[in-house]
């Protein structure tokens, strides 16, 4: 069986140091905290940099709205029903 190394990054929302962790064989992606507790599992069907590329927008549009972590998790799990076109590998 093919196994792959995990993406991870960590980043920090509301305040909160979060580590995202996305599996690419099989698509799982964890939002943990500090802690390495799991906040959030789900689905994501496009590559590792499309996910930092949301993250980051994620990021400026919190900034210039006032969006908060829910809102985030908001967005990743109706990302994680719609597969995205662009399936690049990174």
């Amino acid at each position: 069986m093919l196994t792959t190394r995990p993406c991870t990054a960590t980043c920090v929302i509301d305040g909160m140091p979060l580590s995202v962790t996305f599996y690419p064989d099989n698509g799982v992606l964890r939002i943990a905290d500090s802690l390495g507790a799991c906040i959030k599992e789900t689905r994501w069907h496009a590559s590792w940099r499309a996910l930092l590329d949301e993250l980051r927008g994620f990021s400026e549009d919190a900034a210039v709205q006032g969006q908060s972590f829910n809102t985030m998790m908001g967005r990743f799990s109706e990302r994680a029903g719609h597969p995205l076109n662009t399936m690049a590998l990174a």
